[in-house]
C-alpha cells in the first residue's frame, strides 16, 4: 500500500485569501520489475537522441514488463482515489523515459495546466543521489528522494525539478494519465497531426 501526503490552505476567511489543495501518492514497484523497465529504456535508447520525449508512447512497447507496470499504476490510481474519496475514472497513459546524464537537471515544468488536466507520474528506475522536487503553491519546493523503483502520482499541473546529477546516468518512466472525459474533448478539438496525446492508449 502507497502512502498519500497532502498540502491544503486552510478555510479562507475572505474573497483573496489563498486557496490551494496537492495531493501526491507515493508507491514503490518490485526491483524485479524495475530492472526489467530498466532493460527495456536501454534497448530503445535511439529513441531518447535530440529529446524526441513527444513521439513514442512506452506502453505501446510489447513487453511482459509494460503490461505489468500498467497493471501496478492502476492499482496505485485506485488505492489514490480511495483514500480521497473520489470517482475513478476510464484513463488513457502515455509514457516516456528520460534518460539523465551526468550534469544534466531538469528545469521546472508541468505537464499538462488546462481544464482536462489529471493525474501524472515519475518512476525512478535506477539508484541515484538525487531528488525530484515539487513545487507547491504558496508554500514552495519539496523534495522527494529518487530511489530506486519509487513512483509518484501527482496532479498534472504541479510544477517540478530535477537536482543536476552528478552520477553518469539517471533513468526514469514519466507519464500521464488522462480521463475518458479529456480524451473526447481532445479528439473532437484537436488539429496538431503530432500531437503526442495520439499515441495514448487505455490503461
Amino acid at each position: 500500500m502507497g502512502e498519500w501526503r497532502s498540502w491544503k490552505s486552510n478555510p479562507p476567511h475572505n474573497y483573496f485569501s489563498p486557496r490551494f489543495s496537492v495531493d501526491m501518492w507515493f508507491d514503490q514497484l518490485d526491483d524485479s520489475l524495475t530492472d526489467c523497465l530498466l532493460n527495456e529504456a536501454k534497448k530503445n535508447e535511439d529513441l531518447y537522441l535530440e529529446d524526441r520525449w513527444e513521439h513514442y508512447n512506452t506502453f505501446q512497447w510489447e513487453c511482459e514488463c509494460m503490461d505489468v507496470l500498467g497493471k501496478s499504476i492502476r492499482q496505485s490510481y485506485f488505492d489514490f482515489c480511495e483514500k480521497l474519496s473520489v470517482r475513478t475514472e476510464r484513463l488513457w497513459i502515455r509514457g516516456w523515459i528520460y534518460p539523465q546524464k551526468k550534469g544534466m537537471s531538469l528545469n521546472r515544468h508541468y505537464h499538462a495546466i488546462h481544464e482536462n488536466s489529471y493525474l501524472s507520474g515519475n518512476i525512478c528506475l535506477t539508484q541515484n543521489d538525487t531528488t525530484t522536487n515539487y513545487d507547491i503553491p504558496y508554500l514552495g519546493w519539496i523534495k522527494v528522494s529518487n530511489k530506486k523503483g519509487g513512483m509518484t502520482l501527482f496532479p498534472s499541473c504541479l510544477p517540478h525539478a530535477v537536482d543536476q546529477l552528478q552520477d553518469e546516468e539517471r533513468y526514469s518512466l514519466a507519464f500521464d494519465l488522462i480521463t475518458e472525459q479529456g480524451m473526447d474533448y481532445f479528439w473532437c478539438n484537436n488539429t496538431n497531426e503530432c500531437d503526442p496525446l495520439l499515441l495514448a492508449v487505455e490503461l
